[in-house]
């Protein structure tokens, strides 16, 4: 899974996300919902926890469950969620088909739509939106807000089919693309919203933009990444700090993206990073540094640990979302627990949220983590994913 970085917006806005549920997706047959609705427990309430209003929302989960029971599924169904909503309207005209992949161990799963939906704040408002979807079209949409002064929901929109019914005071101008007919059926009515400027769904849409992926089993789809922002001598001091407290012997970090062959392939880059070690004499005694390639050099766990750093951090300073499918692979364990905790920790001041799927029962320990924080997936005897 690459690492996908798709937002850049107002840190101090509330971005959160408070539930994400889906039904019949892969392994995923009967509709399951991970929330970071944080339960009544003050355990780790300073850290662990964002107040949006009355709202106390957990700023992450943590995953667990054997091989193929399902963690995986969970992470790629809100990856597949985030990718078709952020579909512009004019790539999905390359392919009509939707690329969805329902429960195949139930004859009846085969035909029945997929269903996702998230809520998330906007500001202080919390929005409720999902759609269901087969190979062909979008059979069902709907949006809602609560505002933070109240406990009840509005309705924006709701589509069945290529019927749409519209809330005009609450949804101003998608009216006129319901009369147009402005909305295939295979697109997201929310998504042709954005595209038209319809205020209110560019800022939901917006908030899908913030959400980044990534996976353990390799770091190269951040290593560009981490790379590029080391050229931000704040960023790289700050990364240069994080990867200190992990006791790697660096005392200096810096990094860039190399073109290749400018004059053939100009905007071709490869990502570069260096890290400087003291050098001793022979009495233990500092006399300066010598430079060291990470790829080339490094161990294969201070490669990854300093590659996923640099998305950590941002996640951190924008206080978006980020979403690691096999954690510790690669890493050992003391290095695994260092990201946890300093996510986890007085850094994360915006609200920031991680999601990871992870074998790591060290992790499952209150100094980390709050129990309703960690979540076990587990199939049943038809090989459907329970959550």
């Amino acid at each position: 899974m690459r690492f996908l970085q798709i937002f850049c917006g107002n840190p101090v806005l509330n971005k959160m996300l408070l539930s994400f549920s889906v039904e019949n997706h892969r392994s995923i047959r009967d509709r399951q919902t991970l929330s970071f609705q944080a339960t009544p427990s003050t355990e780790r309430d300073w850290s662990n926890i964002q107040k949006i209003g009355s709202a106390r929302v957990l700023k992450g989960a943590a995953l667990y469950g054997a091989n193929a029971s399902g963690k995986s599924n969970i992470i790629d169904a809100l990856h597949w969620f985030v990718s078709q909503v952020l579909l512009s309207p004019s790539e999905s005209l390359e392919d009509s088909r939707i690329p969805v992949e329902p429960y195949r161990l139930r004859a009846t799963s085969q035909a029945a739509p997929c269903v996702f939906e998230v809520e998330l704040f906007v500001d202080d408002d919390l929005f409720r939106y999902g759609f269901a979807a087969t190979e062909d079209r979008i059979v069902e949409e709907w949006l809602y807000r609560r505002r933070a002064s109240s406990n009840r929901e509005a309705r924006l929109f709701t589509r069945d089919e290529q019927v749409i019914d519209v809330n005009s005071s609450q949804l101003k101008g998608a009216k006129a693309l319901v009369n147009q007919n402005r909305t295939r059926k295979d697109v997201l009515f929310l998504r042709a919203c954005a595209t038209w400027n319809v205020d209110l769904a560019e800022q939901v849409l917006g908030r899908f933009r913030r959400v980044r992926f990534a996976s353990g089993l390799s770091e190269k789809g951040f290593f560009g990444f981490t790379a590029s922002k080391l050229s931000d001598r704040t960023y790289a001091e700050d990364l240069l700090r994080f990867a200190q407290k992990a006791d790697f012997g660096i005392c200096g970090l810096r990094g860039k993206l190399v073109p290749i062959a400018p004059d053939d392939f100009p905007n071709v880059t490869t990502p570069e990073i260096k890290t400087d070690h003291t050098v001793f004499d022979a009495k233990g005694k500092a006399v300066g540094t010598t430079e060291f390639d990470l790829s080339e050099d490094e161990s294969q766990g201070s490669q990854k640990f300093i590659a996923l750093a640099g998305p950590i951090l941002h996640t951190l300073q924008e206080g978006s979302i980020l979403v690691v499918d096999e954690l510790e692979a690669r890493l050992h364990p003391t290095l695994t627990k260092a990201l946890v905790d300093y996510f986890f920790g007085p850094h994360n001041k915006k609200g920031a949220q991680l999601i990871f799927a992870t074998h790591d029962v060290g992790l499952m320990v209150p100094e980390l983590l709050r129990r309703d924080q960690i979540w076990f997936t587990e199939k049943d005897e038809q090989g459907a994913t329970g959550l």
